[in-house]
């Protein structure tokens, strides 16, 4: 008896030690290319971080109009879990904001904006994999 009790208790505490992480790999931009565009979604702890780095190309264009921009950089924002999509926090003012959402089935990610509460959502990223495993914490 003493036995099962043991084993159902780390059974147990082995399942709350388990963090899923999808990274969509590979995204690409119908505005950009890059040499390296990738988001990890960590569920566990809320958290997506975007690591990416643009083409020269790219990058020679986006530095005419705004010389602040970095060849490579890496962003993070908080993310939730809504009817199987992830998306991400709200970024922008009352009467204008945009969000991240990703969608895991189709490997894609797209934009949400809204302005004086007219909804649009618009493909910002397709990506070749979604890669989906467990890490033990």
């Amino acid at each position: 008896m003493k036995k099962v009790f043991f084993l159902l208790f780390f059974q147990l505490l082995s399942i709350h030690s388990m963090a899923e992480i999808f990274i969509f790999q590979n995204c690409k931009s119908i505005d950009y290319t890059y040499d390296k565009n990738e988001y990890v979604l960590d569920l566990k702890k809320g958290l997506m971080i975007r690591e990416f780095i643009y083409s020269d190309e790219s990058y020679e264009k986006l530095k005419l109009n705004d010389i602040s921009v970095k060849k490579n950089n890496t962003t993070s924002k908080s993310i939730v879990e809504e009817n199987d999509l992830f998306v991400s926090e709200i970024s922008g003012y009352p009467a204008f904001y945009t969000q991240l959402i990703f969608d895991k089935d189709n490997a894609s990610i797209k934009i949400k904006t809204v302005l004086n509460n007219t909804v649009g959502e618009s493909l910002i990223s397709q990506c070749e994999n979604v890669i989906n495993y467990k890490k033990e914490s």
